[in-house]
């Protein structure tokens, strides 16, 4: 026999006649309403529970995500200490290592002349982040120019393939023509 066929539990037309047993229920069983107001208030009460569940099930997923913001914002601030902190780190290292070539500069100097080691120094890390500006835009205008010189050669070509003609050829009989005037 299987599980279902011994179960000791009350048989199907047992819900109809006596005390119903709901499997959920544990061993508190649920006498059938004896009056139809009875029902409905019992439902009243069911909603009630549903009600008080499902604002628990919210409160507690809110609660989630208020500890989840928390998290976030103690993680954001720790990586802005940590960037503060490791930003402080590499300034230092830049301006010792810029004072140990002012010094090195300076020691060609006389004395009195120390301040030339600073402003050569200035001088030249200055210039070299001005050079790679320069050079970059030199490079980018470049590209730029050839990419658009590229693409209007390109809808040049494709105008005489599909009409026969392009603006450029359009351009030049229209300044030859001697009744148009511009």
């Amino acid at each position: 026999m299987s599980a279902q066929t011994e179960s000791s539990g009350p048989p199907p037309s047992a819900g109809r006649t006596g005390w119903e047993q709901r499997p959920d229920a544990g061993m508190n069983p649920m006498p059938p309403p004896a009056h139809p107001s009875d029902a409905i208030r019992d439902a009243f009460a069911k909603l009630a529970e549903l009600r008080e569940f499902a604002a628990y099930y919210v409160a507690a997923r809110v609660d989630a995500l208020k500890l989840t913001a928390r998290r976030i914002g103690i993680y954001a601030a720790l990586g802005l200490v940590g960037a503060v902190a490791g930003a402080t780190v590499v300034i230092t290292a830049v301006v010792l290592l810029l004072r140990g070539i002012a010094g090195a500069f300076a020691s060609l100097f006389r004395p009195e002349l120390a301040w030339l080691g600073d402003l050569i120094t200035a001088v030249i890390f200055l210039a070299i982040p001005v050079i790679g500006i320069l050079i970059g835009m030199r490079i980018l205008t470049r590209t730029f120019k050839t990419s658009t010189v590229h693409k209007y050669e390109e809808r040049q070509r494709h105008q005489r393939q599909q009409f026969g003609r392009d603006v450029r050829d359009e351009a030049t009989a229209a300044r030859r023509s001697p009744g148009k005037t511009q």
